[in-house]
């Protein structure tokens, strides 16, 4: 093992499908069947008004990447612009969050296997899906170690086949059932539902974020960087729209479904053969956002190791396949923890998928949570390092950036807040995030200590940057290549 720099090796197709692949999750299976009955038709709307929140934290995280191309972004950026309890803070919550991901992901894997393969419900449905989460958890955990090239182009395909491959399949099966009559009224509760639903649906979009954790990785990322998150943004919004749209063309509002699965079966959309194909597609589209959760994160467990805020050890990276393998290997262990105790836990008293479903919430509020210091980094940067900002390809006015930080962060709070109104899950959120960050808290002043008792500035490496991998210069066009020439 050794502490050599990553290595640049995702280009802009390899960012653009690890975006969506991390940001598409099991709620487009479930929430347009299930929300049917209380928008009615107008279902698709709410993906188009719930990307709006999302822009502000997608404008920010372009900017922030295209300045600061670095591995463990989050922490990087976090420290610098907020100081060393916010970076603690920020790695250690995101150790939390890549755990519960890991696990729900992992759970509702096993679950939608077990239902396509006709596991009866029950504790035999509980094993089954803690027992496959658990295969699942390991070979991903084993892909990561090989280099980001090859897990990068690995995740593009995962996401093509999982997630883009079977909405496909979905969209075009729905064409001949699919009824304009449907649409008639298009809002039978008025405008309300709509408007609430969409704030519920922006959870659909949190994830934008996670290219800053992997820019130290990303070719020519001070362009690539703002490029695939506004093509992954567009795509999401249009595909999010068009699916919803199919759901409400083929499903009357007044005889809502549970699922898509279900409204696949029920309408007779594809034979019996195909539904499970299309079930087992969905279950590699759950396992598509196993892969980038286990990438980006393990950065910023490995940047914080290095300057000592953290146990060193998890700062080392593979001399061959250059991946950090030990802080991999840490959400890994916290990934399995929540497993084989969440889940068996909680399920049989909700299910397996709902209990997998309280683990999302918690993540999305520590998503949401960090979003607010990054928002806030977007203000700072410029003033606090002005070089930095001057050499950013995405450089928008200090104005404009306050505008969007400020809007970022307020909007995420609100839905922190929002998260809250749920009574069981802001219980179970409340019970599990709240006594963590007070034992992280703690574990930061004890770290402190250490580090000044040994006579360690680490206020003094927060004044400067890590050393930035070498950003390979692209191809000068045909024009600029004249004009180069000219000018020797």
């Amino acid at each position: 093992m050794t502490e050599e720099e990553l290595k640049r090796g995702i280009n802009l197709p390899v960012a653009i499908f690890i975006i969506v692949g991390m940001v598409i999750g099991a709620s487009i299976w479930i929430n347009p069947a299930e929300k049917l009955n209380e928008t009615g038709p107008a279902i698709f709307l709410c993906y188009i008004i719930a990307v709006i929140p999302a822009i502000f934290v997608a404008y920010n995280s372009a900017y922030l990447g295209s300045a600061f191309p670095v591995a463990g972004g989050s922490y990087v950026i976090t420290s610098r612009l907020t100081g060393a309890f916010g970076g603690f803070m920020t790695v250690w919550l995101i150790i939390l969050a890549v755990g519960c991901t890991l696990s729900y992901l992992g759970a509702s894997f096993g679950f939608f296997i077990g239902q396509a393969i006709g596991i009866p419900e029950g504790t035999m449905m509980v094993w089954f899906s803690v027992l496959v989460g658990l295969v699942v958890l390991v070979a991903f955990y084993f892909l990561n170690w090989i280099r980001i090239e090859i897990s990068g182009l690995i995740e593009l395909i995962i996401t093509i086949v999982g997630d883009i491959f079977v909405m496909v399949i979905f969209i075009i099966s729905a064409i001949p059932a699919f009824k304009p009559s449907n649409f008639v009224p298009l809002f039978p509760e008025g405008f309300s539902p709509v408007l609430f639903t969409a704030l519920t649906f922006y959870f659909a979009y949190v994830g934008f974020t996670l290219i800053l954790d992997v820019a130290g990785e990303v070719k020519n990322p001070s362009k690539n960087i703002p490029r695939a998150l506004l093509i992954s943004i567009i795509f999401l919004v249009v595909m999010y729209t068009i699916q919803s749209l199919m759901v409400a063309g083929v499903q009357p509002y007044d005889n809502p479904v549970g699922t898509v699965v279900q409204l696949i079966l029920t309408g007779g959309l594809l034979p019996q053969g195909m539904v499970l194909f299309v079930s087992i597609l969905i279950a590699v589209a759950i396992a598509s956002t196993i892969h980038p959760a286990y990438m980006a994160y393990s950065r910023d467990i490995m940047m914080i190791a290095r300057e000592g805020l953290f146990p060193k050890k998890l700062a080392n990276i593979s001399e061959k396949q250059k991946t950090p393998i030990p802080a991999l290997t840490i959400l890994f262990v916290v990934g399995v923890v929540f497993l084989f105790t969440f889940i068996p836990i909680l399920a049989p008293s909700f299910g397996v998928y709902t209990a997998a479903v309280l683990l999302s919430a918690i993540v999305g509020v520590i998503v949401l949570i960090l979003q607010i210091p990054l928002s806030i980094a977007a203000i700072i940067l410029p003033k606090k390092f002005p070089e930095w900002h001057e050499k950013s390809g995405f450089k928008p006015s200090r104005r404009t950036l306050k505008i969007m930080g400020i809007i970022g962060a307020v909007l995420s709070f609100v839905f922190v807040l929002l998260v809250f109104t749920e009574p069981e899950a802001g219980l179970i959120i409340a019970l599990i995030v709240f006594p963590y960050t007070a034992i992280g808290a703690l574990l930061y002043f004890i770290q402190k200590s250490r580090l000044i008792k040994k006579g360690i500035d680490f206020k003094e490496k927060l004044t400067n940057l890590p050393k930035i991998p070498e950003v390979e210069k692209e191809p000068l066009g045909k024009i600029e290549r004249l004009a180069e020439e000219k000018d020797s």
